[in-house]
């Protein structure tokens, strides 16, 4: 395989250019709603091998995109959402694998979602776009990858959403994923999860970014609040968490969409693998998987915390299956997989696992 798959230093991605496509006809959800001209913004990297057996599926959270990776122009301030973890040497090596990041639909970034025109009114969707699922994300995800002439993955791997993602991909088409990496996510969306959605959406559409705010708390722990800001204040007197928070409230306002973000998260929280797989059983539906599975959690994820995680890995295990759980030692929450400061830990795990004979 050469002296590049096994390098320890890392290289960068560069610029990358996003791409699209439009589908040829119309598209019908799971829930039956018809969406015509759906277009579908994506990015690759690496180079996609003569076999087309070494594509690796990365599957974007809530708020992410299919700029997963590299810049756009020389002058963008930061790279994509995922830069930590994917390009030569990193743990999806880029030298090894081709990669592909398809951001998900309903999502503002490219593809088509409610703050698409609507052909026919000629006005945006806003709230009259289609209740959508995780199920829908996956469909148009391997729609993007027939194009591409791909029919099998060497590998799928995402963080929260994106896990779920992950995880639908390997119940839904067993014989089309080799292996798949579930980051800080579950088979179900549990009652916390849906109770915190629910208080978000009361927000919107006006309020988006008091919704992220509480949101945002959700990704973090207690522990990472403390180290971060404790009960310091700021010049203006204001708690450095206030500040912070209203920081965040603001500036994702000027990148995402308030009907977008409402369709996401009900998508999130309809989410149930053994209520679409397995007739209200967890154990049924993932009899249908084949892939080797590994799972992610982090110890101060009280959003997706480590037991479920490991009870997954435990009942593939039982079912005869190869999985298992990976859980590392982080105080900075849900969004572990997201923070420089993990990557020595959590690179590792995904590296080790997509390079396995």
């Amino acid at each position: 395989m050469g002296e590049a798959f096994h390098r320890s230093e890392e290289g960068e991605i560069g610029l990358v250019v996003p791409q699209r496509i439009a589908l040829a006809e119309p598209f019908v959800t799971q829930s039956g709603a018809r969406l015509p001209d759906v277009e579908i913004s994506y990015e690759t990297y690496g180079a996609l091998n003569e076999a087309r057996s070494n594509a690796i599926l990365v599957c974007h959270a809530l708020s992410g995109g299919a700029h997963a990776a590299g810049r756009h122009s020389p002058d963008d301030r930061k790279p994509g959402w995922w830069d930590l973890y994917i390009g030569p040497g990193k743990a999806l090596d880029t030298d090894r694998f081709f990669l592909i990041c398809i951001n998900v639909l309903a999502s503002p970034y490219g593809t088509t979602g409610p703050n698409s025109i609507n052909p026919t009114t000629g006005r945006r969707y806003d709230g009259d776009f289609p209740v959508i699922t995780v199920g829908d994300w996956a469909i148009l995800q391997r729609t993007v990858l027939e194009r591409m002439g791909i029919d099998r993955l060497h590998g799928v791997v995402g963080g929260s959403t994106g896990g779920m993602t992950a995880f639908y991909w390997a119940v839904a088409w067993p014989d089309w994923v080799d292996r798949a990496c579930v980051i800080a996510a579950a088979p179900a969306a549990s009652a916390m999860v849906i109770a915190l959605n629910h208080i978000q959406r009361q927000a919107l559409p006006n309020d988006l970014a008091t919704a992220r705010k509480l949101a945002h708390v959700s990704y973090l722990s207690e522990e990472a609040l403390a180290l971060k800001f404790g009960r310091e204040r700021n010049e203006q007197g204001e708690f450095q968490v206030e500040s912070y928070l209203e920081h965040k409230g603001r500036t994702f306002v000027d990148r995402f969409d308030p009907y977008c973000y409402l369709r996401i998260t009900q998508a999130m929280d309809a989410f149930d693998l053994a209520e679409e797989f397995g007739g209200g059983h967890l154990e049924t539906a993932l009899k249908r998987v084949r892939s080797r599975m590994r799972f992610i959690s982090f110890t101060s994820d009280w959003l997706f915390p480590s037991q479920p995680h490991e009870a997954c890995a435990r009942m593939l295990t039982d079912l005869g299956k190869q999985a298992d759980h990976v859980c590392i030692d982080s105080p900075w929450g849900h969004d572990s997989f997201l923070v420089e400061r993990v990557k020595p830990h959590l690179k590792p795990a995904i590296k080790a696992f997509m390079e396995a004979d």
